[in-house]
């Protein structure tokens, strides 16, 4: 009789003891980091999309810095969104810990903290790639500056020069894309 009291208060401590995984670091791309390429795209499957070509073909993208550089701000992107945004719930959770686990793997290649701000990462790699589309190497060097990367904005701009094969990025990407269009062959709503 005097075990049944106790009971709830051990539910009780017990549940006090459950540790809340805090959200991702959540970033997005600017409206303009594709220029024109992606008008009338859905912007979610544009970066996706450039991330997964990207990393699926890394070879492709050997002497393209600021190419890789919007690819790896896509993931960055993606990686948190899928993780917090109400229009991914329905995503296998599979696929949305791969692309975490895909964007922190690049972070580490490219010297990029696995804390640092997603939205400062993806800012500062796509003014990164808009200063390389533009000739503009003093201001990519500029952009690749500050506490986001470890690396000096030479390592990190040689880095995104010749960037190595990285297959958990590639196969996340996949997934996320094919997770795009579920069995019934619907989009994901915004809801």
């Amino acid at each position: 009789m005097n075990r049944i009291p106790l009971l709830p208060l051990v539910f009780l401590a017990l549940a006090g003891c459950v540790h809340e995984v805090p959200a991702p670091s959540t970033g997005y791309l600017p409206e303009d980091a594709f220029g024109n390429s992606v008008v009338g795209q859905d912007p979610d499957m544009a970066a996706v999309n450039d991330a997964m070509i990207a990393f699926a073909y890394p070879g492709t993208m050997q002497g393209r810095p600021a190419q890789m550089a919007l690819a790896i701000a896509s993931l960055d992107a993606m990686a948190g969104q899928f993780s917090t945004r109400g229009r991914w719930i329905a995503m296998d959770a599979i696929t949305k810990q791969e692309m975490l686990d895909a964007r922190t793997e690049v972070r580490a290649v490219l010297g990029v903290p696995e804390n640092a701000p997603s939205q400062s990462v993806i800012d500062q790699l796509v003014a990164a790639s808009h200063a390389l589309d533009r000739g503009d190497q003093a201001a990519a060097l500029a952009a690749l500056s500050g506490p986001d990367f470890t690396k000096t904005p030479e390592q990190t701009l040689a880095i995104l020069t010749h960037f190595p094969r990285v297959p958990d990025a590639n196969h996340a990407t996949m997934d996320a894309n094919m997770n795009f269009f579920p069995a019934g062959g619907d989009e994901p709503s915004d809801r």
